[in-house]
């Protein structure tokens, strides 16, 4: 048995059985929340679309997000650049530091080691543990990451912080963005299922390939002095929602562009298909856009369009892009004594025959160690545990 407080505490023993038992839950609930590899950091993959994570042990926002009385930041501390890092990293290089998930992002390559983000609790390498020795990364920025309020764990435009355990309000995605916005800070919104996608007010008034959208799948959510969506209407501008002016002759051909050949270079229409009257659109003032499936099959790829498409970023538009997600551990769902087991069969021979003596010899001291606590009756303490296993890193 074991307690954490000493023989007197008898509702803190534990006994072994509870122990493992209590490990074996925890084991399964990494494995729920954690069920891919971290052993790889995505960095040498470069610029992707990507699940990222942010660590507020090692970067702190300004003065302003401090403020905030659901933020977990002192103000004291020195403001420092946003940073991201994917999957693997904020296992293995920011374990048991303030970690926010960001959910996935386009365009990004991992921060972790480079000037950004360097962690601050590492004494001995400034750099990423899975990019080993690479200290040169240290002195390098990713300069085509774009950052925002999510990295210090903000969303929505009312800027509020993230808290998953006490977030009561729906959160909807803005698929330009990818920044998550309460359902009360839009306003009124279609029925479930009558939309696929959602972009906010700022994507559209940023961008006149999405605001001239010459398409009938799409709702417009017209915003009130008030900030908020008052009316959802089929058309804006006194515009029908006509459907494109001219498509090529082959629309799926058009839009499926090679990788190997950069979209500027593939041939165009010339007729350009938004909406011609930009004046009165323009005119109805703030408004988001829900829209329908298949949307993106009317986004005018004429070359004017291309160019703003190219220049904004914008290329997911009119290409699918894959989300790179850690690869599967299917050894998530085993215990960490299954998983020493099938590594011990993938040994050569001399190495299991090594790490078996090595085992042995360690629970040999172990069963030595617990001996007298047998014998005397005495309850083992975590003090005990910690003690032993301290005097055997001392002595290898």
């Amino acid at each position: 048995m074991t307690t954490t407080e000493g023989d007197d505490s008898k509702d803190d023993v534990v006994t072994a059985f509870g122990y493992l038992q209590k490990q074996a839950d925890l084991e399964r609930e990494a494995a729920e929340v954690l069920p891919g590899k971290f052993d790889e950091c995505t960095f040498d993959r470069g610029y992707i679309r990507q699940p990222l994570y942010a660590c507020l042990t090692c970067t702190h926002p300004p003065a302003e997000y401090c403020s905030s009385a659901s933020v977990k930041v002192s103000s004291d501390k020195k403001e420092t650049p946003p940073a991201g890092m994917c999957y693997s990293c904020s296992i293995e290089c920011h374990s048991g530091h303030d970690i926010v998930e960001l959910f996935t992002k386009r365009n990004f390559r991992c921060d972790c080691g480079t000037r950004r983000l360097l962690p601050r609790t590492r004494t001995h390498s400034p750099c990423c543990s899975l990019k080993g020795t690479r200290t040169a990364l240290a002195k390098l920025e990713n300069t085509e990451n774009a950052y925002n309020h999510n990295f210090w764990g903000f969303y929505c435009r009312c800027n509020k912080f993230y808290d998953p355990e006490n977030e009561s309000a729906e959160m909807v995605l803005c698929y330009v963005c990818n920044d998550w916005f309460h359902d009360s800070c839009i306003g009124m919104m279609p029925k479930e299922g009558e939309y696929e996608d959602y972009i906010c007010r700022t994507c559209v008034a940023s961008h006149a390939v999405l605001r001239c959208i010459n398409t009938s799948k799409v709702k417009y959510g017209l915003v009130s002095q008030e900030g908020l969506v008052t009316d959802i209407a089929d058309s804006i501008g006194g515009l029908a929602p006509l459907g494109c002016k001219e498509k090529p002759a082959n629309p799926a051909e058009s839009n499926d562009l090679d990788d190997n050949e950069p979209a500027r270079k593939k041939a165009r229409p010339s007729l350009c298909r938004l909406r011609s009257d930009r004046d009165a659109i323009d005119s109805q003032g703030r408004f988001d856009m829900f829209m329908e499936e298949g949307w993106t099959d009317d986004v005018c790829t004429c070359i004017d369009c291309m160019r703003e498409i190219e220049a904004s970023k914008l290329i997911f538009l009119i290409k699918e892009e894959e989300i790179i997600e850690p690869e599967e551990d299917e050894t998530r769902g085993e215990s960490l004594y299954e998983s020493a087991l099938k590594q011990l069969q993938t040994m050569d021979h001399t190495r299991a025959i090594d790490a078996a003596l090595a085992y042995r010899t360690l629970s040999s001291k172990l069963m030595d160690f617990l001996r007298p606590f047998a014998t005397s009756g005495k309850v083992v303490t975590n003090q005990d545990i910690q003690s032993f296993f301290e005097q055997q890193r001392d002595t290898r």
